[in-house]
C-alpha cells in the first residue's frame, strides 16, 4: 500500500533538505513524535540510525518507540527513510518506508511524502484504517511547511 501528499514549501530545496535532514527536527513536525535519539555513530546521511519516542501522553510505553535507519539519499533531492522496528506498532508491517522527494517550482519547494507499506498477512484488516487516515500525512507536511518556513529565509539578505 503507498500513501503520498506533496505541498510547497516556500524555500529553497537546499533549505527544505537542511531541517529535514536533521532527525533532531522530526518533533516539530511529526505530531506522533515528541523526541528522536540518534543510535547509530554513522553521520547523518545512508546508515544513520534513529529512534522516535512517542508524546507520553498517548500512553504507549513499548509502542512509542520506533526505529529508523536512512536506506538511501540522492543529492537531486531524495531520501528514503526505513522502518527497522519489529515490536510495538511496527509488528503490524512486513515493512514500511518514507520517501521525500524535492523539486524546485517556482515558489519554493515541491516536497512530496510517500508512505510505502506492507501490512504483515494477520493485521491486512488494518489497511482499510490506514488508507481512510492518508490525510494525516498532509497534516505533517503542513506543520513541516509551518516550521521551516518560520526558519530565517537563507536565500533572502537581511
Amino acid at each position: 500500500m503507498q500513501l503520498q501528499s506533496h505541498i510547497v514549501i516556500h524555500r529553497t530545496p537546499e533549505e527544505v533538505w537542511k531541517f529535514l535532514g536533521d532527525p533532531a527536527n522530526v518533533s516539530q513536525w511529526d505530531r506522533g513524535v515528541a523526541a528522536v535519539e540518534e543510535t547509530s555513530a554513522v553521520p547523518h546521511g545512508v546508515g544513520f540510525e534513529f529512534d522516535t519516542l512517542a508524546p507520553t501522553n498517548l500512553n504507549l510505553p513499548a509502542q512509542g518507540r520506533m526505529s529508523y535507519r536512512i536506506k538511501d539519499t540522492d543529492p537531486t533531492g531524495r531520501c528514503v527513510v526505513e522502518l527497522t522496528s519489529k515490536t510495538g506498532n511496527a509488528r503490524y508491517f512486513r515493512s514500511c518506508e518514507w520517501r521525500f522527494d524535492t523539486k524546485p517550482v517556482l515558489s519554493g519547494t515541491l516536497l512530496t511524502c510517500s508512505a510505502a507499506v506492507s501490512i504483515r498477512w494477520k493485521y491486512l484488516w488494518l489497511a482499510p484504517l490506514l488508507y481512510l487516515k492518508k490525510s494525516a500525512i498532509l497534516m505533517d507536511l503542513e506543520f513541516l511547511k509551518t516550521a521551516i518556513e518560520s526558519q530565517p529565509n537563507e536565500s533572502q539578505p537581511d
